[in-house]
């Protein structure tokens, strides 16, 4: 599934006039999908005033109901409002990524996601995510990654750096390829978010994705088909993808934001 959309959005203290957004998906060699992605309102007169949100969610392999999940995580992202209440924006997406988080672990289907959003507005771009579904900016020819994994590998590494493990320990932890944090965790999540509104150049993406994206292809690759418009890079990528032709491909979701 591939759409390609372009808004007019000024953003204070930017030369960016206009956003071009482009996006791909594919189950990959699975048998069922359980990525989901969506965008909030693209009406002129609602991106003037609440700008807008681009969401991508992961459903968990392994845990029960991982599509139905990544889609409630997406529409309930896209749907949020972050009307002015006097406390900043990354204290207002922490609390609802938590409220979205709560009422999934409260729903009772036992599963989970992983998600990232890209929020953006007049005042400038925010982002959040939790789990390892990940944000990144290609800028001037360079690729960077915006946003921290919530992975129990960063848990060991604190833990090493803290005196509390050996690295032989760390290596060799059951849970090192287990996620700390995700959507649907019975606990307090702490998302990742930027506490500075992220000020775009003309010329920059954003790629939000999910692991199926990243696992499969490489940061060169990814920055090779960042040099593309929108949906082009999108595209492009998939058919990396596609071209790897890995007998285990998770399903893989791309969503890229073009500043202009």
């Amino acid at each position: 599934m591939n759409s390609s959309f372009k808004v007019d959005l000024k953003i204070a203290g930017s030369n960016v006039k206009k956003i071009a957004i482009g996006n791909s998906q594919d189950r990959g060699a699975r048998d069922y999908q359980e990525d989901s992605f969506g965008f909030s309102s693209l009406d002129s007169a609602s991106v003037s005033q609440y700008g807008f949100t681009a969401a991508v969610a992961d459903g968990m392999g392994g845990l029960s109901c991982g599509d139905k999940i990544s889609a409630f995580t997406v529409s309930s992202m896209i749907g949020m409002k972050l009307e002015a209440d006097g406390r900043p924006v990354h204290i207002r997406l922490t609390r609802l990524m938590r409220e979205i988080n709560q009422r999934v672990a409260e729903s009772g289907l036992g599963g989970g996601c992983t998600a990232a959003a890209v929020i953006c507005t007049k005042d400038g771009v925010f982002w959040c995510s939790v789990g390892d579904s990940r944000i990144y900016l290609f800028r001037n020819e360079s690729l960077c990654r915006l946003t921290e994994d919530s992975d129990y590998h960063n848990v060991l590494f604190e833990q090493v750096i803290g005196g509390e493990l050996s690295c032989t320990q760390a290596a060799m932890d059951p849970q090192k390829d287990s996620l700390a944090e995700y959507i649907g965790y019975n606990g307090e999540i702490t998302p990742d978010v930027n506490i500075r509104p992220f000020i775009p150049q003309k010329g920059d993406r954003i790629l939000i994705c999910t692991d199926g994206v990243y696992n499969a292809v490489s940061d060169d690759e990814l920055s090779c088909s960042l040099l593309m418009h929108a949906q082009e890079a999108a595209n492009d990528i998939m058919n990396k993808i596609m071209m790897k032709n890995y007998s285990n491909q998770d399903n893989y979701t791309s969503v890229v934001l073009e500043f202009l």
